[in-house]
């Protein structure tokens, strides 16, 4: 079991609903508006229940869905003005704890164009488990490579 997860909106309507898709699965959440330095609203939405690893992929998935489907349709059609300055994926570690890999809207919509969201994930999974776990030698010799 996983205990309080955060997750980074930009947008306040859609951190509403995010809170709202994960109380429609019986967790409590709690919503909190910090300020970037561009003085644009951060906001965080904290799930405060313990969650399976099951339900926590459940809510990774609409996560990905609302910051990288509703939030980056929102930064690509403002004619290059965007809302938020920064998009993040969340990865989980060998530790079995999370973090979150910022990257620029721009070159998220520019790497979704050509990747799904699952494939980016476990693209940065590989990169966290290769930094974490460091391996010599050269690839082609390697005994376990990445799939797809």
């Amino acid at each position: 079991m996983l205990d309080q997860f955060e997750y980074t909106f930009f947008d306040e309507s859609i951190a509403k609903h995010f809170a709202e898709a994960c109380r429609e699965l019986g967790l409590s959440t709690q919503i909190s508006v910090e300020e970037a330095p561009t003085g644009e609203g951060v906001f965080e939405v904290q799930v405060q229940d313990a969650l399976s690893d099951e339900l926590a992929e459940q809510i990774e998935d609409i996560y990905s869905e609302m910051l990288f489907g509703q939030q980056a349709a929102q930064i690509e059609g403002n004619d290059g003005e965007a809302l938020a300055d920064v998009c993040g994926v969340q990865v989980q570690l060998a530790s079995g704890e999370f973090t979150t890999v910022a990257i620029h809207p721009k070159i998220m919509n520019k790497i979704l164009s050509v990747l799904t969201i699952d494939e980016l994930q476990k693209f940065l999974a590989q990169v966290a488990e290769d930094i974490e776990n460091p391996k010599s030698g050269p690839i082609c010799r390697r005994e376990h490579l990445p799939d797809l």
